[in-house]
């Protein structure tokens, strides 16, 4: 019998070892293999020959997979496989270790390096199933959406459920400190991630679906990706436009927005790296409403806000990733269930594959998991759908909500909200002194 390999790339989902206990558990029950081997930190493990010997562990620690967040069990990389020498490396490794199976869990650039293994294995005559799994938080591995509703390729991908539910039950919160502390910060902007696609920050509705919290969403696809000061002049009116309504404003915006040079590192596949930016877009957002760019000549800045108080931010990091006390216990399934799929695929002897999560159209949330070529998702990015931004760019459509509510489990929470029931007034009007300046 031959050995498998699994491995994980790019950035870590709070349910991703969920698949990995999919595919060790489906794996295991089918006594076709003989060890399970975990490539220490990604691709980077099998070029320098680090081979965890998963077979080796105790039932109770797979188990604990599926309560574990983050890819620390094994690691990730965000390593490109750019050589030849490389790729020949990988089939050394392989030949040498037995290995008949080789599972790559990540987003479209893994999906690309688990395409190139298949195809250079094919080449030297080495019997190896190649087998993608998908996990991004930022949605973007899969096709676009369809006039069914639903999403081509790959309807959503594992990790997102959990940062969507994490996002949510953040704005609710968010929500409780604005209410408490609006007469002296009115705005707080919250920056997430996602890079340049939006599929993150639209999640923020899912907190608020009936619409009554005094909340604007800024997704990338929504503003001009080149006038940054027209992009910050645009938001502020629509800052001014909820403080005039409610005196209060709630700001979620996509890391990528346009709004200025960050300062932006790059990883190795070219993507940017905004969390270790020099500036961030909600920090250059704060400082244009609060006007630190027009100081009087005491040194004071000019706020833009036209009530009193401060814009504050917020950025949530890379906790939105990991935190497995916000998990969708539906992601967390379907990251279970797609790594199970996995394997099934590659035990029925098909390569070079991908196991996908399809939706039935309609009313009632339900999917089932198919297979898609490596090669059609492999260097993928899926765009949020300009038809699900509102017209006034600075929301999203119920089209969004009925597509993502199913995605992040059960109920949020519940916070009290009294009535503003006033006792009778028994004094003169009154202005608090520093209210009169």
């Amino acid at each position: 019998m031959k050995n498998a390999v699994i491995a994980q790339s790019g950035g870590p989902t709070s349910v991703i070892n969920n698949s990995l206990r999919g595919v060790i558990d489906e794996l295991n029950l089918s006594k076709k293999i003989n060890k399970i081997y975990g490539a220490k930190m990604g691709i980077l493990g099998v070029l320098k020959e680090e081979l965890v010997d998963i077979s080796a562990q105790g039932s109770h620690q797979i188990a604990l997979l599926a309560e574990t967040p983050s890819a620390g069990t094994i690691g990730s990389c965000r390593y490109k496989i750019k050589s030849d020498e490389d790729l020949a490396r990988i089939i050394e490794v392989f030949k040498k270790h037995e290995i008949g199976y080789f599972f790559y869990c990540g987003g479209g650039d893994s999906m690309d390096t688990a395409n190139k293994v298949s195809k250079l294995a094919q080449k030297e005559n080495l019997e190896l199933i190649c087998t993608g799994i998908p996990k991004t938080i930022d949605n973007d591995v899969g096709g676009p959406l369809q006039a069914d509703g639903t999403f081509a390729v790959c309807d959503h991908n594992p990790g997102y459920g959990s940062v969507a539910r994490n996002l949510a039950i953040n704005i609710l919160e968010a929500n409780e400190e604005n209410k408490a502390s609006y007469t002296s910060d009115p705005v707080l902007v919250i920056g997430v991630m996602g890079r340049k696609i939006g599929f993150i920050p639209a999640a923020a509705r899912l907190a608020d679906p009936g619409k009554k919290i005094p909340l604007l969403i800024i997704l990338p696809e929504a503003l001009s990706k080149d006038d940054y000061l027209g992009n910050l002049e645009f938001i502020t009116e629509k800052v001014n436009k909820k403080l005039k309504d409610f005196g209060r404003c709630i700001v979620v915006i996509g890391e990528g927005v346009e709004l200025g040079d960050l300062g932006i590192l790059k990883d190795s596949f070219g993507h940017p790296q905004f969390s270790a930016s020099e500036r961030t877009v909600e920090q250059l957002l704060i400082n244009y409403l609060n006007g630190t760019d027009k100081k009087d000549e005491k040194g004071q800045a000019q706020s833009r806000l036209i009530v009193r108080g401060i814009a504050r931010s917020e950025r949530p990091g890379t906790r939105q990733r990991r935190e497995i006390a916000y998990v969708s216990e539906v992601d967390k399934e379907e990251a279970y269930q797609v790594g199970v799929y996995a394997a099934q695929i590659a035990l029925s002897g098909e390569n070079g594959l991908m196991s996908t999560i399809t939706r039935k159209p309609g009313g009632i949330y339900k999917i089932t998991y198919d297979k898609v070529p490596l090669e059609v998702v492999a260097n993928s990015e899926r765009k949020f759908p300009q038809e699900w931004i509102s017209a006034d760019k600075v929301d999203v459509t119920d089209d969004f909500i009925n597509w993502a509510q199913p995605l992040i489990g059960g109920p949020l929470p519940c916070f009290a909200q009294f009535e503003e029931i006033y006792v009778s007034k028994k004094c003169r009007e009154y202005v608090p002194v520093e209210y009169r300046k």
